[in-house]
């Protein structure tokens, strides 16, 4: 890794206002070019807005080489920055995923397809089935979309693959009010620290904020060091721009402590459970067990996306 400035960008992303939401990320990436930055994250699906009805994902899908990357190349390339965005993708079978597109250097490098899709999108997006990771200069970098975030198998096969920073894209809703916004918080510092504590990386995790149709977002962005300190922490409630500087000596120190950095005592030998499914009893509970029974109830999914971040 080298010392790295990144930025990430708690934006409103209403769904379906593309030419709006374009015109944001490039407001924003213009302003983190500006502060020296050489990466910026957006949050999940932040190009297209976050759908919540049945009718919107088609609307909203485009290909990945559709006006979206297109547009989001071009900026990459006026900007100098690596941008990694989210969108509805729909591929050439028809098929829809929840994609986090990578721009460098005025071309599409990488796209990832989220993998852990929760029980608010099934019936909306498909499952990825590869990770990613791609290198800005001399820093490795792997993404990981919203409710991928609770599977740390994920998160410690990107350390594996030599990922130093995991940016984190989320459109976790709760209602857009100080209550909101404790509630977000206090749910992401169980987990996320441990992901950036266990792997020895830098995680970015960057949310939507505001109202989008139905749905809130408290934002709730935070970065963690690799001794899973919060390092910044976006205002709440509000559009920010955080700006932030990961330094090579802060992950290298961590990574020399032989009793913190955990990978090299690894036993792969032992783990061979982790490839086979689950013993564990079904999962009940909304959201969960009845899936099928409501296809269509947008207020049934509206529910069940407020657990699933």
């Amino acid at each position: 890794m080298e010392d790295i400035r990144i930025a990430a960008a708690q934006i409103n992303c209403p769904a379906g206002k593309l030419p709006d939401n374009l015109a944001k990320h490039q407001e924003y990436a213009r302003r983190a070019a500006r502060a020296g930055a050489r990466i910026i994250c957006f949050p999940e699906t932040s190009l297209s807005g976050y759908p919540m009805t049945d009718r919107l994902p088609l609307e909203l899908a485009q290909p990945l080489d559709g006006q979206l990357a297109h547009a989001l190349a071009d900026l990459s390339a006026e900007t100098g920055l690596v941008i990694l965005a989210g969108m509805v993708e729909r591929d050439l079978s028809g098929v829809l995923y929840n994609t986090q597109l990578v721009a460098d250097a005025g071309r599409i490098v990488g796209a990832y397809r989220k993998t852990h899709v929760g029980c608010s999108e099934t019936h909306r997006f498909s499952h990825g089935d590869e990770f990613l990771t791609f290198s800005c200069g001399r820093t490795t970098c792997g993404i990981q979309i919203c409710y991928d975030m609770h599977y740390a198998e994920m998160t410690r096969i990107l350390a594996l693959r030599g990922a130093e920073v995991i940016f984190a894209a989320y459109a976790s809703a709760d209602p857009c009010t100080p209550a909101g916004h404790a509630a977000k918080r206090t749910r992401w510092l169980k987990y996320q620290p441990a992901r950036a504590f266990d792997n020895s990386v830098y995680v970015v995790a960057v949310n939507q904020v505001g109202h989008n149709g139905s749905i809130e977002f408290p934002g709730t962005s935070l970065v963690y060091s690799p001794i899973g300190e919060i390092i910044a922490e976006a205002k709440p409630l509000v559009e920010d721009l955080l700006i932030v500087d990961l330094t090579a000596a802060a992950l290298e120190e961590k990574r020399r402590d032989a009793l913190q950095f955990f990978t090299h005592a690894r036993r792969p030998e032992l783990y061979g459970e982790l490839s086979r499914p689950s013993r564990a009893p079904a999962a009940q509970g909304p959201g969960i067990s009845n899936t099928l029974d409501h296809p269509h109830d947008d207020d049934y999914w509206r529910q069940a996306a407020l657990k699933n971040g």
